[in-house]
């Protein structure tokens, strides 16, 4: 019951090439998206920051100067993947963020809720970041004609 039949393909070797041309751009294009959202990022929770954050007028006035100033971002890459870190280095961010006890004359009187900056942020973050990567792939299959 065996038969003889043949098939062949045509256009393999297209393929392969643009597939090797996708792999080679993708790396690159997943940095570059990486480090376009960090700043994005970064620039949101900073103005977010800005807008929510009442100030008083005090001396030593750069507490709130600090928290604008002190925003960065990096890429790190360890081989397996990259990461992108958005941070605020100012001392006191951690109170404006998490919340903090209000003292007056060495005694506790209350508590200041935490602003959560970071983590609004980072929900507002939540459809965006999907969706962008999806357009990078779209891009990486274009420019590659694999679409």
């Amino acid at each position: 019951m065996a038969e003889n039949f043949e098939f062949s393909f045509e256009g393999l070797e297209e393929f392969e090439r643009d597939f090797k041309k996708a792999i080679k751009k993708a790396p690159v294009s997943v940095e570059e998206t990486l480090i376009e959202l960090a700043k994005e990022f970064k620039n949101s929770a900073k103005k977010k920051a800005r807008s929510e954050l009442k100030h008083t007028r005090r001396e030593g006035d750069d507490k709130k100067k600090a928290i604008g100033r002190k925003w960065g971002h990096k890429l790190v890459n360890d081989g397996l993947g990259a990461t992108a870190l958005v941070w605020n280095s100012a001392p006191h961010f951690h109170l404006i963020e998490d919340g903090h006890n209000l003292v007056r004359g060495g005694r506790v009187i209350g508590f200041v809720p935490g602003k959560h900056i970071m983590e609004k942020t980072r929900n507002d973050y939540k459809d965006i970041v999907p969706k962008r990567f999806e357009k990078m792939i779209d891009d990486i299959l274009k420019e590659s004609d694999l679409n």
